[in-house]
């Protein structure tokens, strides 16, 4: 995507026109989406476009001013057709398209059909008030290319984070200063309600699935509107309390864990982790891994065919990330060997290479979606701090984890972040809240960013819900096939079943494994399947496991 000007986003500001009673909160539908437009994914013949006109600024009742919603819908693909469902893919910054438009024949296959798929890009996000904070990617890159990733890079990487954070939060503020506090998570709860309203009416029940951030949000709108809620699904849950207030350190709390998972998982599936060849155990392997970083740190690598280097912030990161997707596993296991061997033929391979630094850089600015996320997060949080003030969440992040970062980059943008684009509206409650109907919520054992103790918390203050437990890895239920899991989300949306407090779904494919949908089914499959759509739900599920792996690789 061509990312906005300053000169065409002050524009759009300025082109934000009144708009009549009658047609504010009527949703326009185009017809089929031409996604080439709007998304770097190509189109989805299945999925309707459309806008919705939402107020521009919630906090100011004075004002007619409003902003439109990019809209999709998956339509149903059953009769009769039951209430919509609103997808939330987290972030914050991600494409609401994207996601829907990639996964919208699974998600369908998974909850049977009878109802029409709805998401909206938020702001901050594709033509929705976009927000960026660098007018092309040179700039980006070299903002990017001032600190690394991790504050424990080096002695003095803390301090060279700092100041590149200071420089990153001045970008944003020069392109943002006029539009930056009109998003946030508060305002993306409202914008929701208003889809429902659209949809259904003023009286009308969110019936909502979100994963990862967009738990934020939901926990939000729960609480903000608690009669209001219909059927909400919330997978990876994020921590709202400490995501709107705090740090949230404890959020690397089980990313060791997952690593001890893809060491024992290496270790049983040596034809596909060539790793497993060179050690005797899983804690000899993740023992190695360790002293492969650390060499790193003073060995960085030399790549003299392209003029690069491979750092430690580069590879950890990189593994790290791949914490998220065992389907990545496999190759990542490559990669690991190839960085041991310093095999520079490899990683000097432009695609292996651009990866490397795509994580390892300390901003992440690989596209502005990732600085939509900062706007969001660090508006959210609306407080400064000092260095001195942010170590100690340092510290205990690098103390509960080793491999994973260390979030200095993204604490101490935030910390320096300017106070006129602090969110006009920001929740500031608790969670104690009891909803017209209980909350479903979802969480692997081992997550590398939502762990289950957030959703073990959650489901303590929302009065009824119930969580369902995971036995996998990797970031939310979807990272890992497991039609048990799908049969509950399914039986929950179609008619408000909710599975019984304590239970545990198990996962259908091992952590290393290049098994697709026809060697699982029907032959090697580990549970029985009662219907066809169990059958359906079973192939989307790998469907998705695979096109998360295609599109992180």
């Amino acid at each position: 995507m061509r990312q906005p000007t300053l000169a065409t986003k002050l524009l759009s500001l300025a082109s934000l026109a009144a708009v009549t009673q009658a047609e504010l909160g009527k949703i326009h539908w185009r017809g089929l989406c031409n996604l080439t437009n709007a998304t770097d994914m190509s189109a989805s013949g299945s999925m309707i476009c459309g806008t919705l006109d939402v107020p521009l600024d919630y906090t100011d009742s004075s004002s007619n001013k409003t902003l439109t919603l990019d809209i999709a819908k998956w339509p149903a693909t059953k009769q009769p057709v039951a209430e919509p469902i609103i997808f939330n893919f987290g972030g914050p910054g991600e494409n609401s398209f994207e996601g829907l438009g990639l996964y919208g024949e699974e998600f369908q296959a998974i909850l049977g059909g009878h109802n029409d798929l709805i998401a909206f890009n938020p702001r901050g996000v594709g033509n929705t008030l976009p927000f960026s904070c660098y007018s092309d990617s040179v700039s980006r890159e070299l903002a990017s290319l001032q600190a690394p990733s991790d504050g424990r890079a080096s002695d003095t990487a803390l301090g060279e984070i700092w100041a590149q954070s200071a420089n990153i939060a001045q970008a944003c503020y020069a392109l943002n200063n006029q539009t930056g506090s009109l998003m946030g998570t508060s305002f993306a709860a409202r914008d929701t309600m208003q889809v429902v309203d659209a949809l259904q009416g003023k009286d009308g029940l969110l019936n909502f699935w979100a994963i990862s951030y967009g738990t934020t949000v939901g926990a939000v709108i729960a609480a903000m509107f608690p009669e209001r809620m219909g059927f909400v699904a919330l997978d990876g849950i994020d921590n709202p309390a400490e995501v709107l207030h705090g740090y949230n350190p404890q959020k690397v709390v089980d990313v060791d864990k997952v690593l001890e998972g893809f060491c024992t998982g290496c270790m049983a599936a040596p034809d596909l982790c060539p790793l497993a060849n060179y050690y005797n155990n899983a804690a000899e392997l993740e023992a190695a891994i360790y002293i492969m970083l650390d060499t790193l740190k003073f060995n960085p690598i030399a790549i003299p065919e392209i003029g690069g280097v491979v750092t430690y912030s580069d590879v950890k990161s990189t593994i790290y990330e791949a914490l998220y997707l065992p389907s990545s596993w496999p190759l990542t296991s490559e990669l690991i060997l190839y960085v041991q061997a310093r095999n520079t033929t490899v990683l000097g391979i432009s695609s292996v290479y651009e990866q490397l630094k795509s994580y390892g850089e300390s901003a992440s600015l690989t596209s502005s979606a990732k600085e939509a996320g900062t706007g969001v997060t660090c508006s959210d949080k609306a407080r400064t701090a000092t260095m001195e003030e942010l170590l100690p969440y340092i510290r205990i992040s690098e103390a509960l984890s080793k491999i994973a970062s260390d979030n200095a980059n993204g604490d101490m943008t935030c910390a320096q972040w300017n106070k006129k684009m602090y969110a006009k509206e920001r929740y500031t409650g608790d969670f104690n809240v009891k909803t017209a109907n209980p909350v479903l919520i979802l969480s692997n054992t081992f997550d590398p960013i939502t762990p289950l103790a957030a959703a073990k918390n959650l489901t303590a203050t929302f009065e009824g819900s119930v969580l369902l437990e995971q036995n996998g890895y990797g970031h939310t239920t979807l990272s890992m096939p497991s039609l048990c899991t799908a049969k509950a989300i399914r039986a929950y949306f179609n008619n408000g079943t909710l599975p019984a407090n304590g239970t545990i779904c198990q996962t259908d494919v091992p952590l290393f494994t290049t098994l697709t949908y026809e060697d699982v089914w029907p032959k090697n499959f580990q549970r029985s399947v009662g219907s066809v759509d169990d059958t359906n739900a079973l192939k989307a599920l790998m469907s998705i496991r695979e096109k998360m792996s295609r599109r992180r690789n």
